[in-house]
């Protein structure tokens, strides 16, 4: 009975693709009680006679719900002679499989290429270097934050966060019935959007929670940009005074650029060019403590400066130089708490210095695509809420370029006047910036940019 089954599980591994065969394996991988199995027709043998199944004997039942999770029911009816309803009907009891490991499965057969650059682009800061650049799959990505121990089954919050920042609003409520213990199954219908067949629900469940998915499914965005959003989960700016734009343009190249950018973006705008490390900190703490806060609606800090790889430098030839860090707390709720609730962005360009002020060409060994933001900025505590960080790194060898002048402010200005002209969140202007910094990269090999986005926004922000 036994080889009978191998040949069983060796007809299925061939008739599935290799992706599908990756998909299957993480779903039954809970089942493996430790064992590290990569070959799917292995993991398939060693679970059949697991006592998860309550058997003495290899049976398929495993295999059945896998390939219907999977939804292969070509393969159920010509293998395993089965169909759709029957299997359907056998798991009404249970499964075996874990639910958690369906959900993720689900969210990642319904976001697209876009969306999974997006997504991934959102946990480069969380990541070491190097581990995403081998993903193909939105499992892949989860298996990858489960080994840090940054998602788990109880442990959703991060994916329901960059689920919801790029725009997969339905998505990210799925993990919130989920996480709420409320996570349903329902009938796989080709016209909506992530759903599963329903198991051990009764007539009037079904029909509640096919109404409930109705009302949720309205929330898909129907365009790639726009950002929906719920009555009342908006910040608001729309105040006679938006806000307080501070620029400490240590480089004399673009300060003038962001000025008339956050201008016309309705922003006081105080520019201050050419300081040291202590005019800069003084400038900054003066800042913190004007009243003129209380009637700001939001705060936005642009600094461009020489630094380190931990530190800005401002004009000081060498250290020690600042950690942005300490910058960042002068506008924390503690010291700054006419800022309380307000949102609080940061831009900085930072031109990393190698070693010395000469500079060491475009292989400067500071240049880390998804390394933390100089000086380490904390991922989110409630010390941290409503901030969010736009940081790009560069080498200093390029300030010796005749008429410098950073693509990534040029893009930035760009991303935010359309931003304000089309209405569009301000998650998804620094996307389309991101996009445009990555081809202008592509294009440009000897004069990269590379930029790390963090944020701990609660609400949405349209500028």
């Amino acid at each position: 009975m036994a080889d009978r089954f191998s040949i069983l599980v060796n007809n299925v591994a061939d008739a599935l693709s290799k992706e599908e065969c990756r998909t299957l394996l993480y779903l039954c991988s809970d089942l493996l009680s430790g064992e590290c199995v990569e070959d799917f027709p292995l993991a398939l043998l060693t679970l059949a006679t697991n006592t998860h199944t309550g058997q003495s004997q290899p049976d398929a039942n495993i295999l059945m719900e896998l390939l219907f999770q999977l939804k292969r029911f070509d393969i159920l009816k010509r293998v395993l002679g089965t169909s759709k309803q029957e299997v359907e009907q056998r798991l009404r009891d249970g499964g075996f499989l874990s639910k958690y490991r369906v959900l993720m499965m689900e969210l990642g057969e319904n976001l697209d290429a876009e969306e999974l650059n997006s997504f991934i682009f959102l946990i480069r800061s969380t990541v070491p270097k190097g581990i995403l650049d081998r993903a193909k799959s939105f499992l892949d990505v989860v298996v990858e934050l489960e080994k840090l121990d940054e998602v788990s089954c109880e442990n959703l919050g991060l994916v329901e966060e960059c689920l919801t920042n790029i725009r997969r609003v339905d998505l990210a409520k799925r993990v919130q019935q989920f996480q709420r213990g409320q996570h349903v199954q329902v009938s796989q219908n080709p016209e909506q959007i992530g759903t599963k067949s329903s198991l051990g629900l009764n007539h009037s469940q079904q029909q509640g929670h096919a109404q409930a998915f109705e009302t949720l499914k309205t929330s898909i965005p129907e365009s790639g940009m726009q950002y929906i959003q719920g009555t009342g989960d908006d910040y608001n700016i729309n105040c006679e005074l938006r806000g307080l734009c501070v620029i400490i343009d240590c480089i004399g190249c673009d300060g003038v650029l962001l000025k008339h950018t956050f201008e016309q973006l309705g922003f006081q705008v105080f520019l201050h060019t050419m300081l040291t490390v202590e005019e800069m900190h003084s400038v900054l703490r003066t800042v913190s403590q004007q009243r003129d806060l209380q009637w700001a609606a939001a705060f936005i800090c642009c600094l461009l400066s020489r630094s380190s790889d931990t530190h800005l430098l401002a004009t000081d030839p060498c250290g020690p130089g600042l950690l942005l860090t300490g910058l960042l707390q002068l506008f924390s709720p503690v010291q700054c708490p006419l800022l309380r609730g307000k949102p609080k962005l940061f831009f900085t360009q930072s031109y990393i210095v190698a070693g010395n002020q000469s500079g060491q060409g475009h292989n400067d060994q500071y240049l880390e695509t998804d390394a933390m933001p100089i000086g380490g900025v904390p991922r989110r505590t409630a010390e941290w809420e409503d901030v969010l960080w736009s940081m790009c790194k560069t080498g200093a060898w390029l300030l010796e370029r005749q008429d410098h002048q950073s693509f990534y402010l040029q893009a930035l200005s760009t991303a935010l006047l359309q931003a304000r002209s089309r209405r569009l969140h301000i998650l998804d202007a620094l996307t389309k910036m991101n996009r445009d910094v990555y081809e202008h990269n592509q294009k440009n090999p000897d004069k990269t940019y590379n930029i790390t986005l963090s944020h701990t926004l609660r609400k949405s922000l349209y500028l």
